[in-house]
């Protein structure tokens, strides 16, 4: 599974990919919106740890990596944003939903586990890319284990790549709307 720096990253570039854009209500170009909320909804996924780590039950990959879940989340903070911002629900709803569902993208192109239950309840499937993009996390062997330098480094190069990238878009853009 990635790393919560790889589903942040991953955040914070798609909301920037998607606010940048001339269609971008004039209210969302704050810089919560355009940098902690993309953040925040793409690793709050991963929170599911807190009852697990209170209960010693496992929640991990359980319901907050769930269509279901992400739809009733997203439902749930347009409202709460709709009601205090005054934000148009359905454009919040789906930006929300596509980073809450980038989640769902990088950890079903992880290495290793069960893979997600994207459909629960309708079925207890499991959905696992077959061919991996991301390497295992060998949580077992505890934080410090010298074998985690292979994820480490691949999880480091893959947020540079993804910030560079996003880094020569931006230099794209602004040329264009200089040619103009």
């Amino acid at each position: 599974m990635p790393s919560p720096i790889a589903h942040a990253v991953s955040g914070y570039v798609l909301g920037k990919f998607i606010l940048l854009s001339p269609s971008t209500p004039y209210q969302w170009r704050g810089a919560f919106f355009q940098n902690f909320y993309p953040v925040l909804i793409a690793t709050v996924a991963d929170f599911d740890f807190i009852p697990q780590i209170l209960t010693g039950i496992r929640f991990h990959r359980g319901i907050t990596h769930t269509l279901i879940f992400a739809m009733v989340f997203s439902g749930m903070i347009s409202l709460i944003a709709r009601y205090y911002r005054q934000q148009n629900y359905k454009n919040l709803f789906g930006f929300t939903l596509i980073l809450y569902s980038s989640h769902f993208i990088l950890d079903f192109f992880t290495d290793g586990g069960l893979g997600l239950q994207l459909f629960w309840p309708f079925t207890d499937m499991y959905f696992k890319s077959p061919i991996p993009f991301f390497p295992r996390v060998r949580h077992n062997l505890g934080l410090f284990d010298a074998r985690h330098i292979e994820f480490i480094t691949f999880e480091i190069c893959y947020s540079i790549i993804i910030l560079i990238i996003f880094y020569c878009w931006k230099i794209w853009q602004s040329r264009r709307v200089e040619e103009l």
